[in-house]
């Protein structure tokens, strides 16, 4: 096979792998437009290693993991209007995200450092649901990947927006039949959401291998 003939291969997967991101970005978005952020709010936010398209990908399914890990926890408080409960049981559970965030890295043969944070940190100007919010700082969780100069994604972790289906805009349900803790993210996810994300995981794990079949060969 010609260098030229690799090359336009190359050029085509990044040209995929964009849309996909581009694709899941407009998703998200649209089931998220008639939301708003209420003042008292703890947003969760992730800094992506860079914005090379591995390193976005690796944000986004970390993304995945720890909004399915949780899930659970925020949508079980006992009073889910309690900002206090809330930023109490995601401090209880902030080692388990830190542990969730490096398995996931360590999965993928990455072994840059990363940081798992709960306080007031800095946002850029947002456009949300229609309304826009200034930039300042605001509680979150922080996760930074690497370098942690790449672009960003956030979501608001309580009141519980970030728990909801992008293919169809409704709110995930609770698990009925085992708790959190004993289901794997991946698998409660998809339990609730349906055959989306598994065409949604399919399509981009296609990418990822026939980028890393291209290159290989330029290895």
């Amino acid at each position: 096979m010609s260098r030229r003939v690799v090359k336009q291969i190359g050029l085509i997967m990044v040209c995929l792998m964009m849309m996909i991101m581009m694709w899941e970005g407009q998703k998200t978005d649209a089931a998220l437009a008639a939301a708003a952020i209420p003042e008292q709010s703890i947003r969760l936010r992730i800094l992506a290693n860079s914005d090379a398209a591995g390193d976005q990908l690796v944000k986004r399914e970390i993304r995945d993991a720890v909004v399915a890990q949780m899930s659970g926890w925020v949508t079980e408080l006992d009073n889910p209007q309690s900002l206090d409960e809330a930023r109490h049981v995601i401090r209880e559970h902030l080692s388990e995200i830190e542990d969730r965030v490096g398995e996931e890295l360590a999965s993928r043969g990455l072994d840059y450092p990363y940081q798992v944070e709960l306080g007031v940190v800095p946002f850029p100007t947002k456009l949300y649901g229609g309304t826009v919010y200034p930039a300042g700082d605001y509680e979150a969780v922080r996760i930074t990947l690497g370098e942690g100069k790449g672009q960003n994604w956030w979501c608001v972790l309580f009141p519980p927006l970030c728990f909801i289906d992008a293919s169809t805009g409704d709110a995930l349900a609770k698990p009925t039949t085992v708790s959190a803790a004993a289901t794997e993210p991946g698998d409660a996810e998809a339990s609730v959401q349906g055959s989306t994300p598994e065409a949604r995981f399919f399509l981009v794990d296609l990418a990822v291998k026939v980028w890393d079949w291209v290159a290989g060969l330029f290895a």
